[in-house]
């Protein structure tokens, strides 16, 4: 029987759904062959460094103003006179504490921090003809990063965690009549997996042991868009990625200092599992598919308003497929219970003079998870968020631009109950916020 025991107050780093720019983070995951995530996560982001991080992603498939369009809608390419590279990058900055609530019946302990995350976005349109425009872009998919640390109060559920990839899309878009254009492309994604778990050998009277698993795997899907232009000052896009599923095979890399007692550990990633200690795992994930429905229109030649609806298939991801490898084989499909989430976003420009513009946004998400079923590895919650930015005009050729995001991620209370080796945590997030800057350059030539 486990002694039950007093929680103590945890501050720790939330492991949270990422996505969007976190560029170096990506490269670091598919170059390097263990698994070394940083102290910090992020949520979906549509951060890029990329103009539309000014208006809170309002109007994002609408704007079709700079080579970013390759990826946010392939169709607006044929709004471009030339050819466009794009370069962004900047911080993203996290500020997040996990506070231990009554009901916790493990030890932990920790502390709360800030760390910084870098961020990154690459674009580039080939101007064939005037509606005829060829695009690539490297993107990041959507995923997990964090580490909660070896000695928290949900050790147990996971320690660490890191799901993350990036995707290469060639796309080309097509002006199909003077208010019509459409446009898209296939997108190559590869995808890393890791993922640290403390195993308590309470039983055997032995410190906890550890569970590691690795992964890599590709994937295939695509972008698509169209764009229509009803008036010169009217816009309205919409942008569909597909989704991108990800086989891991043999994804047990290592368990260390498990006690003699321990026949089963829990595996948790993106699913809830139980495995007899030795036993081959393949696993199967689907990221989410999107939809992006914005609009675009100019009041007059100083201010324009954008608004943005939304549309991501959360659920899909919430239902992995395992396959246990054993006598005999096992293969589960399995339902987390996650909800498609919906984005709402209002933004808004005002240029006073020809060389600036100025932005501002505002967007709502919905939770990818209920507060019955949130789990530690997948602690996401609704966003607001609020945004500014400027761009200038260096030259006819050179525009640079800066935003700023603030994103409240809401309180994402938590309370899991596993085995009773694993035993309970129970607990919320305050502060829970996150700042994103994004820096970008436009050249065209």
């Amino acid at each position: 029987m486990l002694r039950r025991i007093s929680p103590t107050d945890d501050r720790r780093r939330r492991p949270t759904v990422v996505g969007g720019g976190v560029l170096v983070w990506a490269l670091l995951l598919v170059c390097c062959p263990r698994f070394t995530p940083a102290e910090a996560g992020a949520i979906w982001l549509y951060e890029m460094a990329t103009p539309d991080q000014g208006t809170a992603a309002a109007g994002r498939a609408a704007l079709a103003l700079d080579a970013s369009t390759v990826w946010l809608n392939p169709a607006g390419m044929t709004r471009l006179d030339r050819s466009q590279l794009f370069l962004g990058a900047g911080p993203i900055v996290i500020q997040n504490n996990f506070d231990v609530e009554p009901g916790t019946t493990t030890s932990g302990g920790g502390a709360s921090l800030t760390t910084t995350l870098p961020v990154g976005s690459g674009f580039y349109v080939q101007n064939l003809t005037q509606d005829f425009k060829l695009g690539v872009s490297l993107t990041t998919l959507p995923g997990l990063v964090g580490d909660y640390g070896d000695s928290w109060a949900g050790r147990y559920f996971l320690e660490k965690a890191a799901l993350f990839g990036v995707a290469l899309s060639a796309t080309a878009a097509y002006r199909v009549l003077p208010w019509l254009s459409i446009g898209g492309g296939p997108s190559l994604g590869h995808s890393r997996l890791g993922q640290d778990t403390a195993l308590n050998n309470v039983l055997d009277g032995l410190p906890d042991g550890t569970l590691k698993i690795r992964g890599n795997a590709w994937g295939v899907g695509a972008v698509v868009g169209v764009l229509l232009e009803p008036t010169p000052t009217t816009r309205v896009g919409v942008q569909y990625t597909t989704p991108m599923t990800f086989q891991y095979n043999d994804i047990i890399d290592e368990v260390q200092g498990a006690g003699p007692s321990l026949q089963f550990f829990r595996l948790l990633v993106g699913a809830v599992v139980d495995v007899p200690v030795g036993s081959q795992i393949d696993l199967k994930l689907t990221m989410p598919q999107q939809v992006m429905a914005s609009a675009y229109h100019a009041l007059n030649e100083h201010l324009a308003l954008m608004l943005n609806f939304g549309w991501q298939n959360w659920s899909a991801f919430g239902r992995p497929s395992v396959l246990i490898s054993g006598n005999p084989n096992r293969r589960l499909s399995l339902d987390q219970a996650y909800h498609d989430t919906f984005h709402t976003a209002i933004g808004v420009h005002y240029q006073p003079t020809s060389a600036w513009l100025l932005k501002a946004g505002f967007a709502y998400d919905t939770s990818a998870v209920s507060d019955a079923n949130r789990t530690v590895a997948f602690a996401v919650d609704r966003q607001l968020r609020y945004a500014l930015g400027a761009q200038y005009a260096l030259t006819k050729n050179i525009t640079l631009g800066a935003d700023l995001t603030v994103i409240d991620a809401g309180s994402a209370p938590v309370n899991q109950t596993g085995d009773p080796l694993q035993g309970t945590v129970v607990g919320s997030y305050s502060p829970d916020l996150i700042y994103a800057v994004g820096l970008n350059l436009i050249w065209r030539f």
